[in-house]
């Protein structure tokens, strides 16, 4: 199972053999965050969607976190989005990272914090780190992609995630983690 931020990636994702669960921040009911989940005290207050939310994310084997660039930064719907939960719903597992923008940079501008950010929730990401210059070219309306050289990106950066996904799960399997044996 992989979790995902935009649906862009999902064709190729479920091409890869994963599972694919879409997290927009923009579809999503996310509160401006005043506290996340694990430092409630009695989460017995959050909506039933957050719970399953966080079930599906302890569940993922890899994630894809595919991010627009606004003014040189991050989407605030996104790291407020990802904050909800604990750092250790991300942990040990594979994140691929996507950026994208209007402009001819594609997003390379945020990829550094947006990598510094990941890793310090714990994900790795992989070594295949894509961008997507003059989005609105390459996407139709409804999203579908209109750049073949986009969705072979696209299945390059799937495959890659699937293999480091597999090769930590069965790790994992054999080897706990340190601090759990």
């Amino acid at each position: 199972a992989v979790v995902s931020t935009q649906s862009a990636p999902l064709r190729p994702g479920a091409e890869a053999g994963f599972e694919v669960t879409v997290w927009d921040p923009k579809k999503n009911e996310y509160t401006l965050l005043q506290q996340p989940l694990h430092l409630v005290p009695d989460a017995s207050g959050f909506p039933q969607w957050m719970k399953d939310r966080k079930a599906e994310l302890d569940a993922a084997d890899a994630f894809v976190i595919c991010s627009a660039e606004y003014n040189a930064a991050m989407p605030p719907a996104l790291t407020n989005m990802i904050d909800h939960y604990p750092p250790t719903s991300y942990r040990h597992r594979p994140v691929g990272l996507l950026t994208y923008s209007v402009s001819n940079f594609g997003g390379v501008r945020i990829q550094p914090t947006l990598k510094a950010f990941v890793t310090e929730l714990g994900m790795l990401p992989i070594p295949t780190i894509g961008n997507v210059a003059k989005v609105a070219e390459k996407f139709d309306a409804d999203g579908t992609v209109k750049d073949d050289s986009v969705l072979k990106y696209f299945r390059r950066q799937a495959e890659e995630l699937k293999w480091y996904a597999e090769a930590l799960k069965t790790y994992k399997a054999t080897h706990p983690l340190p601090g759990q044996k």
